[in-house]
């Protein structure tokens, strides 16, 4: 995960600086072609005249030469240094040499000549500049300051947190991302995605499995893409003291995992149908063992002889099950107590058969007396969405009480994935 995401930032990162850069040097070219209320000496103005026609016309090379012949008057006024550096910022930040260009920013940050429209652009700008040349230092204390003031934007947020993640500040970068999470929110604005991965990277790094699943929740509400649902279902997979899980959490984990398309290990298929025989669902055995063998998931001999013995054992139970569902159907009925017909229905949804599904588990719920009502929640709501009733999923599934936690974790993944 570190490698490729890393990268992606990276790529990013310098996109969005260039971007910056030259956004701001062009509004500063068109501030400094119009007089300002100081002037420049009467030395200075047909040099600095010259310069301002090559920057117009794109010459950086010619602009940064002429520039020269500015540097080289006996008697400058401040003005004309501050004209000077807004041309030669340009030209440099153009020709690429940004290392040359940052002292004629901070030149002109320091004038007093800048309004304060320019000043902040600037200073957003040098932030950029410092992470372009990886002083990593500088470029979090300028943003910082941006973000004391008010006025810093996504990008400068991003810049901080990256800043930090390049020195294995991995706890500033947590703390960084989730002040801008928290003033995106207060916007009621959508969260960039590269400060929600720099979150991850940065989890991970910290060994915080907790806020790593958690930072991938943010990624999956907000970005949802089947690599995050991947990342983080093998990381709750995994998370778990096996010893101490239930069979009936694991189970859940595993719809859940098939719901989202990122059940991809033979041991997932394989685990999956294990358990769904053990807890008297055998067509969702079936169906896992199915969708290994379509994904090539059993390689080995191995695999594909336990493959072969599962799908025989679920078959026949399958068949047997499949067989007796109007008698089960009719009992359930009957019941006073609700099990029956959330089991009912459950089997309902192994078979494909989500109207009856929902009808049974809706019915076994209002009777009462299950044996976990967390459960019973979830598969009501993976009937409704099953059935296209996405808003009652979601309704369904934040009803989990979470008696046990990680089936109250499960559905609120499962609320995620309805939405």
């Amino acid at each position: 995960m570190k490698a490729p995401v890393r990268k992606t930032l990276q790529a990013i990162a310098v996109a969005v600086a260039l971007t910056l850069g030259t956004a701001t040097t062009s509004q500063v070219a068109a501030a400094a072609s119009a007089p300002p209320a100081p002037t420049v000496s009467r030395a200075a103005v047909k040099p600095l005249q010259a310069i301002q026609a090559a920057v117009q016309a794109k010459n950086w090379a010619e602009a940064l030469a002429k520039a020269k012949e500015v540097e080289a008057l006996p008697t400058k006024t401040p003005y004309d240094i501050f004209v000077l550096n807004q041309f030669v910022g340009i030209a440099y930040v153009q020709s690429g040499r940004i290392p040359e260009a940052i002292p004629a920013y901070e030149a002109q940050l320091s004038s007093g000549f800048l309004p304060a429209d320019d000043s902040d652009r600037i200073s957003r700008a040098m932030v950029s500049l410092y992470y372009q040349v990886k002083d990593f230092p500088k470029a979090i204390d300028a943003g910082q300051k941006l973000v004391a003031a008010g006025k810093a934007n996504g990008e400068i947020w991003f810049m901080i947190a990256h800043s930090q993640y390049f020195q294995d500040k991995h706890s500033d970068v947590v703390v960084t991302v989730k002040a801008y999470l928290a003033e995106i929110t207060q916007k009621s604005q959508k969260p960039d995605e590269n400060p929600l991965l720099l979150l991850t990277q940065s989890q991970a790094q910290l060994g915080n499995n907790t806020g790593l699943v958690d930072s991938f929740k943010l990624l999956v509400e907000h970005h949802p893409k089947q690599s995050y649902w991947r990342d983080m279902m093998v990381i709750i997979r995994d998370g778990g003291n096996r010893n101490t899980t239930s069979d009936l959490v694991t189970l859940n984990l595993y719809r859940l995992m098939r719901s989202t398309d990122t059940l991809r290990e033979s041991n997932d298929f394989l685990e999956m149908a294990q358990l769904a025989v053990q807890l008297g669902s055998p067509g969702e055995a079936v169906d896992a063992i199915s969708r290994g063998d379509a994904q090539g998931a059993f390689k080995t001999e191995t695999e594909k002889a336990a493959a072969k013995t599962q799908m025989a054992t679920a078959s026949k139970l399958a068949d047997a099950d499949r067989a007796g569902l109007g008698k089960f159907e009719t009992e359930a009925k009957a019941a006073k107590a609700g099990e029956a017909d959330v089991r009912l229905g459950q089997a309902f949804l192994s078979y494909d058969q989500s109207d009856k599904a929902l009808e049974a588990i809706q019915r076994g719920i209002a009777k009462g007396g299950l044996r976990n009502a967390d459960e019973a929640q979830i598969l009501l709501g993976i009937a409704q969405l099953q059935t296209g009733h996405k808003a009652d999923a979601v309704t369904a599934f934040k009803a989990v009480k979470g008696t046990d936690a990680r089936l109250g974790e499960l559905a609120g993944l499962w609320a995620l994935q309805a939405r």
